[in-house]
């Protein structure tokens, strides 16, 4: 009967282990072939887990060595499933292994509690446990990770092990307490101060996250302040460009009158040069023929292909840092992906403007030569590293413009090419 009672709470304990994982593991961001990730993961962690339960070290003074092995075991699940650093894999375990102890303590707690009704404690005990797990799941687990993830920096990790440290102190020394003659003060002070510690670390990763996310719209605001400049700078360019280039032609014109037959040909190859200006699309927006012909001028010397079927008038109610901030990040990055391609034949960007059901539609669309992979945001994730870690802004800085106005974007690659289409209601205008 004993043996019996043994194998039941090991299986019930690794139950609860696991549970936490999954609770803490289903917002997360999830790696290829998850399902099967998932299975292995958990088939080969329970079974693990339990062997090592059963033997002498999960009791006494070998409690810590069976705490090392939960904790690795669950560094490796979340590894092995959820698509997140090395640093959110160890800090999701962390979690786990705090939930899963809470729910123990408690739940040990309340059959002690009510040790002189073991069918009651037993019954209060599984309720308890499972309203903590439940309550956890639809708050905590839901509302810490950023996108998918978790941003953890050294210092939120090092607190994070540190308070863990302490909670696993107290269920030892609770479990020393269970066995001895002592007052209910002597058990239940150790199950409050664990909930102490678990709610000081989540006070900790609030403050954490919210530094986080402060930087992130730091950084965007600074991007906003280096598009407006950027924005007149080439604003600037363009204008002396296309005065040049104009008094440039009527030159050109006079030449011909004044050289003879045997140099006109020098002469219509400089006007083809000059040409290109006036190949540029007139939308009937400033910003937008401003960007159109910045980016033009560098896809003409790369060898790609830019159209745009425009109604720039419908961009009117746009601020122009806005406008040129949407336009100028969603262009570089179709001419990062089309210079990827080998074929010049295939290096094109297709730029659409238009109205569509009381909307504005705005479409950049270009083929891509490798597979994208989508973050929990709906963004491409980044494949680059940046020296200023401002890589992997600009879709962020377009989403950001976007919002400010009410609209929705939406990135998919579709038949081999990669569709940033944006939607913004027309009343604005």
């Amino acid at each position: 009967m004993n043996q019996l009672f043994t194998w039941a709470w090991q299986i019930w304990r690794e139950a609860g282990l696991w549970c936490a994982a999954l609770i803490f593991l289903w917002p997360l961001r999830r790696r290829e072939n998850f399902r099967l990730r998932l299975i292995l993961g958990l088939a080969g962690g329970f079974l693990l887990h339990l062997a090592v339960g059963l033997l002498p070290i999960a009791s006494g003074s070998g409690l810590w060595l069976y705490f090392l092995v939960s904790f690795l075991l669950a560094n490796g699940f979340f590894a092995l499933c959820a698509d997140i650093s090395r640093r959110a894999v160890v800090y999701c375990a962390v979690w786990t292994m705090v939930l899963y102890h809470l729910s123990c303590s408690l739940g040990l707690s309340l059959v002690r509690a009510l040790e002189w009704c073991p069918p009651a404690g037993n019954l209060c005990a599984a309720l308890a446990v499972a309203v903590l797990m439940a309550a956890s799941a639809l708050t905590l687990a839901r509302w810490m990770p950023v996108k998918g993830t978790y941003q953890v920096g050294p210092r939120q990790l090092s607190l994070s092990l540190i308070l863990l440290l302490l909670i696993l102190l107290l269920v030892q020394l609770s479990s020393t307490l269970w066995y001895g003659e002592d007052l209910p003060a002597l058990w239940l002070f150790p199950l409050l101060i664990e909930f102490y510690c678990g709610t000081l670390l989540y006070l900790q990763h609030e403050l954490f996250k919210k530094s986080y996310i402060r930087q992130e719209l730091d950084t965007l605001n600074q991007l906003w302040m280096q598009q407006k400049a950027q924005y007149a700078l080439a604003r600037k360019n363009i204008m002396l460009i296309n005065r040049k280039c104009h008094e440039l032609k009527h030159q050109i014109r006079a030449m011909r009158a004044m050289v003879g037959d045997e140099k006109v040909v020098y002469l219509k190859e400089l006007e083809k040069s000059v040409r290109i200006y006036d190949a540029i699309a007139k939308t009937g927006n400033e910003v937008l023929d401003t960007v159109l012909t910045e980016k033009s001028l560098y896809c003409e010397a790369n060898h790609i292909q830019a159209h745009c079927i425009a109604d720039g008038s419908l961009l009117d109610f746009m601020d122009p840092v806005d406008l040129y901030t949407l336009f100028a990040n969603a262009l570089d990055n179709a001419i990062e992906h089309v210079q990827t391609i080998q074929d010049p034949d295939k290096r094109i960007i297709d730029v659409l403007v238009y109205a569509e059901n009381k909307l504005l539609a705005i479409q950049v669309s270009n083929p891509v030569a490798r597979d994208i992979r989508f973050g929990a945001d709906g963004l491409p994730l980044s494949t680059k590293a940046s020296a200023d870690g401002c890589h992997g802004f600009g879709l962020k800085s377009i989403r950001h413009a976007v919002e400010k106005y009410s609209g929705f974007l939406t990135v998919k690659v579709e038949d081999g090419c990669f569709h940033l289409r944006i939607l913004l209601p027309m009343h604005s205008a």
